[in-house]
């Protein structure tokens, strides 16, 4: 939580430091060790822009409006971390984030007791230093203080209750007697049972202790009290205000029993934003309204499905089909970790709440200890429309713009997919519900579930845009063994053996002519023969069999067809025709992997007439004949089609960022590698499921994403994996052929490369080498002054994703393994010894090892 944009003091302090001493080091230069950039004109600007930045931030911080977080200074910035240097995490705190287990969690048979009116679940957590332990047992009698006074002002009839405890961490200094006496000296009409132990554990226990105690159907106009002892993990002023202010809510009759039977959840503020919801987790609900939850119990179904719900909506932010645009990128936004259980009591569209503080009463008032009972004024829910931390100016915009508040995610679009996706067609809400009219857009969101159900959501996005789809034409792809012809399996025996091209032909109506210039053009160069660096001129000296797949109209390839029927030296094998020219891009992969699993001791060349655009960019080079001719000769030349231990993938140019790749998407490979590789349409499956990882991980922000923008094509989405896949494998050892020319301007180019010439000539001065030997990415792609300034700070190195953690983490997830010792990627990549010698310690765990001193999920509280 936050208010909206300030900070604490601390973290003020920190940045101010920070920044301090990011302008007083000088460190070394970028990923590659020949990055040769020049600084001596240039340092000068750096410290005078660095000056000015410095005062700006320093005036910033100084007429901020501070929240005074805790009064001990040893503990109110405890969890602010450097960008270089990790803080040290207290003792009882690393033991009390020991992996929880689920199956340790023992479930007990309560049942509604007859002799008590008021029924609450206590949620305890006792620390293990002794300071610790005095304060917990400190805010624990308080609490129950505020209980048993609250229990005073109802009717003599109501005054009894019964609380069951959990207790968490630290049984030793904090017994079941210890327990029982705070209480009977409270009141004798309060009963106090411990229902577990737990040596780590989340409130998921005792929450899953409420759910269980409402199935029972004798329970359903039961209502429970949910509390816990928030500030004894993290003892500060604004958790002991906020604690007062949501216990004295959910003890009040009027919480307790509400003075309108539709309420089934009662707290002190109801929030529809960030999510349906009761900041700070203190709640009064019916059990009839818990029973249709899901289980809450830490790595049960509700885990998967919430964080399944955030995941589907980060993809579709991706591609641009709804925004989040009120709210910043926060993990208790979005209810991912510890913060999910803070959404679940909301969870559920039923959910008919009431609040006891009035609507004027703001967040800021909780935690700053300013709620009196002259704030009470019980109503139904929802009545706030603003909450804290969301953008002014963001709440201004979107209020004139009906698109924007159909697409919003925290207004209904959001809600209605975690319901969807958390309950099914049971998270459908009634034609007569609150959130209908309380949302904008709720009449446009009400036809459309009407119409397609929980399915909603999924069929806007798709009426939406056609830019995401599947590279291939099945779900369902068998390992069938490669039909090999006997006329070409004789020629596979002949002494000199053909070149094997797959070939993915695109012809999409609108650019019929350009793709059928581009087709021309290859075949050309094919029939021509193999480039040869000596004499700079093509020569026939080995047939080529060429498979190949049609996307679009085929009688538009008659062409095609008579140049393979003519030449002696070209064999043409159909492999299939699709009638859509742009979503079938993955057929001819799917072919080649069979090939090679069937021929693994061949090599094979991949091509196509269609050359990848930039994802965003509006110029488009798809059928640049020059760009195709030369990126087709290259894969084709003698120099690619060698066989080398050195190199299992060749191309014109290789980059390694945004992820590694020829440009182009031509190359020629072993099939001792390609065999290796993921199934194309498996591993089509396997990036959706990464990124979404991937995104969740950038939420919560133990990675960044310093050097490229997320967008399905720098991360593989969909339609983009047949861009990664050559790439994929830890195993990957690329070459190029393709000239380097510097810039004879270093100071202003920055030391970069020139890009290649590919439309004044068709000889090529091809030298081959092994890659990464040029940029780190396509020209104009990545500024070097930003990659400089990257992989100056450890806290950027080890958790970009465009670096080692995001690759470490595809290979692992891909492959389960990591690049040999002699792999390049060690080398060329910051902090590559580090991360080998992190790799081979850790394995799969190496990321989240290396990475997480370093990890800020940016929540003040």
């Amino acid at each position: 939580m936050r208010i909206s944009r300030r900070q604490s003091s601390g973290r003020r302090r920190s940045l101010v430091a920070n920044i301090s001493n990011a302008l007083s080091k000088t460190r070394k230069a970028g990923p590659q060790a020949k990055i040769d950039v020049t600084r001596d004109v240039t340092s000068s600007l750096y410290v005078g822009m660095g000056r000015l930045l410095f005062v700006a931030a320093s005036l910033f911080v100084l007429s901020s409006t501070l929240i005074t977080r805790s009064k001990d200074d040893n503990n109110k910035d405890r969890w602010l971390r450097s960008p270089t240097k990790p803080t040290k995490v207290p003792t009882s705190v690393i033991e009390t984030l020991k992996h929880f287990n689920p199956k340790d969690f023992r479930r007990k048979n309560l049942s509604p007791s007859l002799d008590s009116s008021v029924i609450l679940f206590y949620n305890l957590f006792i620390p293990a230093e002794a300071e610790g332990v005095k304060h917990a047992i400190e805010v624990i009698t308080e609490q129950l203080g505020q209980v048993v006074s609250s229990l005073q002002k109802l009717e003599k009839n109501k005054r009894s209750a019964v609380l069951y405890y959990n207790l968490i961490g630290n049984e030793r200094a904090f017994p079941q007697e210890k327990m029982k006496q705070i209480c009977s000296k409270l009141s004798t009409r309060l009963s106090c049972q411990q229902i577990g132990y737990y040596e780590t554990a989340s409130e998921s226990v005792t929450l899953q202790d409420i759910y269980d105690f409402c199935q029972n159907d004798d329970a359903a106009n039961t209502r429970i009290t949910y509390i816990h002892s928030k500030g004894s993990y993290h003892q500060t002023e604004v958790n002991t205000n906020w604690r007062r202010a949501l216990t004295d809510s959910v003890v009040h009759q009027d919480c307790l029993f509400p003075p309108d039977d539709r309420c089934n959840v009662c707290g002190a503020q109801f929030y529809t934003r960030f999510s349906t919801m009761y900041p700070g987790n203190m709640w009064t609900a019916k059990c009839s309204y818990v029973k249709k939850l899901l289980p809450p119990l830490e790595g049960g179904v509700y885990d998967e499905r919430k964080t399944e719900s955030v995941v589907q909506f980060l993809k579709y932010r991706l591609w641009g089909q709804l925004n989040s645009t009120l709210l910043d990128d926060r993990v208790d936004y979005f209810g991912l970790g510890r913060y999910r259980l803070e959404h679940w009591i909301g969870s559920h569209p039923s959910i008919e709440p009431c609040e006891l503080h009035r609507e004027n009463v703001t967040f800021a008032s909780m935690i700053t200890g300013d709620i009196t009972p002259a704030d009470y004024d019980w109503g139904m829910g929802p009545r706030r429309n603003e909450v804290v931390g969301e953008f002014p100016e963001a709440r201004e915009r979107i209020e004139n713009d009906e698109d924007a508040q159909f697409r919003e995610y925290f207004f209904l679009p959001g809600n209605l997919l975690k319901w969807f996706t958390l309950y099914g067609s049971e998270g459908i809400p009634t034609q007569s519900s609150w959130a209908w009219k309380f949302f904008p857009a709720g009449d446009k969101w009400k036809k459309l579930v009407k119409t397609y159900g929980e399915n909603a959501v999924e069929e806007m996005v798709m009426q939406s845009s056609h830019g995401f789809h599947s590279a291939y034409a099945s779900n369902d792809y068998e390992k069938v063994k490669f039909q090999i012809t006997q006329e070409d399996e004789a020629k596979f025996s002949d002494a000199i053996s053909p070149i094997v091209v797959f070939y993915h032909i695109s012809i999409p109506e609108d650019k019929k002519l350009a793709a059928l210039h581009a087709l021309k053009t290859q075949l050309d160069v094919l029939t021509n023969g193999q480039y040869d660096i000596v004499s700079r001129s093509y020569h026939r000296q080995r047939p080529v069999i060429l498979y190949y797949t049609v996307a679009g109209d085929p009688s538009n390839v008659e062409l095609f067809t008579k140049i393979c029927d003519s030449s002696k030296n070209l064999t043409c094998r159909k492999l299939g025709e699709f009638s859509s020219a742009n979503e079938r891009n993955g057929e001819t992969l799917h072919h080649l992997h069979n090939f090679c699993l069937a021929k693994p001791s061949l090599s094979v060349t991949y091509l196509s007439n269609q050359l990848p655009g930039t994802y965003g960019v509006n110029k488009t080079e798809s059928y640049s004949m020059q760009k195709i001719r030369a990126y087709t000769t290259a894969a084709t030349s003698k120099m690619c089609l060698k066989s080398r231990e050195t190199c299992n993938v060749c191309g014109a140019e290789f980059y390694p960022l945004p992820f590694n790749h020829f440009i182009g998407n031509m190359f020629t490979a072993s099939c001792e590698y390609v065999k290796e590789l993921l199934p194309p349409k498996k591993f089509e499956e396997a990036m959706h499921d990464a990124v979404g990882d991937t995104l969740v991980s950038q939420l919560r922000r133990t990675i960044t994403t310093e050097l490229f923008p997320f967008t399905p094509q720098n991360l593989g989405l969909d339609q983009y994996s047949v861009e990664h896949w050559i790439g994929s494998h830890p195993d990957f050892e690329p070459c190029d052929v393709a000239p380097m020319r510097h810039s004879w301007f270093p100071l202003f180019a920055g030391g970069s490369y020139l890009p290649n010439d590919y439309t004044s000539s068709r000889v090529y001065d091809f030298m081959w080498s092994q890659a990464p030997r040029r940029s780190s990415a396509p020209v104009g792609r990545l500024s070097r002054h930003r990659e400089k300034d990257a992989t100056e700070k450890d806290a950027i190195v080890f958790r970009e994703y465009y670096y080692l953690a995001g690759n470490l983490f595809r290979w692992y997830k891909l492959y389960d393994k990591a690049p040999p010792r002699n792999s390049w990627t060690w080398q060329w990549y910051p902090k590559g010894n580090e991360w080998m010698v992190g790799a081979e310690k850790y394995g799969s765990e190496v990321v989240t090892k290396l990475s997480k001193p370093f990890w800020d999920e940016g929540v003040p509280f």
